[in-house]
């Protein structure tokens, strides 16, 4: 074999940039090195809303388990909270928005407001993106342009940590499902919730674009060195790769046929089953993230005959798992903003027939 050549073949793959694109939770200091940035650029929480708008999975699991959790109704037993504040919040509403902000996020945050006299006055639920804290959660931040690049201080509102029997007029109270960081950690799965956003958006480009399927470019004009690899296919990636431009397709200019691209269709047969099969491994890793049980939510899996009673009992199941231990999170945080236990009351989510699950 000693008259054997080598031979030098040049593949270039072009770089996988969805997973290079998903946020990391970064916890580092930021507005006058008191207050903790939420993420790189301060802006994870709105991450965090952008997946909650594009991802139904997502979208369905939070909202439901917050309608399960505020049940039929909720009642605040202190005398003169019929409503919660003046802008007449019930505490049905708060609950709610409460409980989708922690299923978000992994946390929620109420304004308490006092009386000339010290007593709690008013309760309002707060929007958890519109916070910034300092790292122990004893002084907070307020604004709703923290997704702007440029922010001063000064048109931030500062809030004291909520604390029964304190004088400030106004407080936060702040609860969070990670006592170890100044900031919560999403329940979700951030990775599955971006396959299903990116599988979407695959779809939708392949069907405005007719289904094109995918090629291999083979350049024919000689080996370029790395440098120019890199640029070929960082150019390539940028306008071609990725879900947002599914289907689209290549201009090529040469100089000759010699110096031409080509360009080779790759069949790929089991192309739909693939992305079917993420889809599912995605929304399934959602649902587990919640301890969600899929038919509860409106996802009817296919020749299982989910009946009424196995509805039922499922829902027995999830009350007990997750629905209380969240309720009982959100009547502690009220019996201590207030100082009285059984503060408030929810009356059980019912199935029909007026019959509550215990």
């Amino acid at each position: 074999m000693e008259n054997e050549k080598n031979i030098s073949i040049a593949l270039a793959a072009i770089d996988k940039v969805i997973s290079k694109n998903i946020p990391t939770l970064t916890q580092e200091k930021g507005l006058g090195n008191e207050y903790i940035n939420y993420g790189q650029d301060n802006r994870y929480p709105f991450y965090l809303e952008g997946l909650y708008h594009d991802v139904g999975t997502l979208r369905t699991v939070v909202d439901g388990i917050a309608s399960y959790a505020c049940g039929d109704d909720a009642v605040c037993n202190v005398p003169g909270f019929l409503v919660m504040n003046r802008r007449g919040d019930t505490l049905r509403n708060i609950i709610k928005n409460c409980i989708k902000d922690y299923e978000l996020y992994g946390g929620f945050a109420l304004e308490v407001i006092r009386n000339l006299k010290g007593e709690v006055a008013e309760v309002y639920y707060v929007k958890f993106s519109y916070l910034r804290s300092d790292k122990k959660n004893e002084s907070f931040l307020y604004s709703e342009e923290f997704d702007k690049n440029y922010l001063r201080k000064a048109k931030c509102v500062v809030y004291p940590k909520y604390v029964y029997g304190g004088d400030a007029p106004a407080s936060i109270v702040y609860v969070k499902n990670d006592e170890s960081k100044t900031y919560p950690y999403p329940p979700m799965s951030v990775a599955a919730c971006e396959i299903e956003r990116n599988i979407d958006k695959l779809h939708l480009n392949s069907l405005e674009n007719g289904f094109m399927p995918s090629y291999i470019i083979n350049f024919l004009n000689g080996i370029p060195s790395d440098d120019q690899k890199d640029e070929i296919e960082k150019n390539i990636t940028e306008k071609f790769a990725g879900a947002d431009n599914a289907g689209r397709f290549l201009l090529n200019f040469a100089n000759g046929k010699e110096n031409m691209a080509t360009v080779q269709k790759l069949d790929i047969t089991d192309f739909s089953d693939k992305y079917k099969a993420a889809a599912d491994r995605a929304r399934e890793q959602i649902f587990t993230c919640y301890r969600a049980i899929p038919q509860l939510f409106g996802l009817m899996v296919a020749a299982t005959g989910f009946s009424t009673q196995e509805f039922e009992e499922s829902y027995k199941v999830f009350n007990s798992t997750v629905i209380r231990d969240l309720q009982r999170m959100i009547g502690d945080v009220f019996d201590k903003i207030f100082g009285v236990k059984n503060s408030i009351n929810i009356t059980p989510f019912s199935l029909g027939d007026n019959t509550n699950v215990q």
